[in-house]
């Protein structure tokens, strides 16, 4: 339950970003990348298509993704996102464990947690 309800606070989060700031629009230049993220199991599953100046979201299983984030189990995934706001290297280690599988291309993981310095909502001035 909590890692579905990270999905979807994620997916709106990315959605505004997109919508409302300048420089993470200039990210999505010239990008078409489909990246899913689910468990092993499938469920719970979205996707995250990022494309020039806006990004959709979906709930399920993609039949297309450009790169897939499958989690052992949603326990997991919501434990990993979790460090990994602290310790970039959380995905490193779920990967080298077996506990987290990259498919597609990794390139896009890579630009993706360029993105991570967006995500996290900005102190009011």
């Amino acid at each position: 339950m909590k890692f579905w309800l990270v999905l979807l606070v994620l997916g709106w989060r990315l959605r505004w970003l997109a919508w409302r700031n300048a420089e993470f629009r200039k990210q999505l230049e010239n990008r078409n990348v489909l990246m899913q993220w689910r468990t092993k199991a499938g469920a719970p599953a979205r996707w995250f298509h990022f494309e020039p100046g806006r990004v959709r979201v979906g709930g399920g299983i993609h039949p297309a993704p450009t790169v897939t984030l499958s989690f052992a189990d949603a326990a997991y995934a919501f434990a990993t996102l979790q460090r990994a706001s602290k310790n970039q290297m959380a995905f490193m280690e779920g990967m080298q464990q077996g506990k987290i599988r990259i498919e597609g291309d990794p390139g896009q993981l890579m630009w993706f947690m360029t993105l991570m310095k967006f995500i996290a909502p900005g102190k009011k001035k």
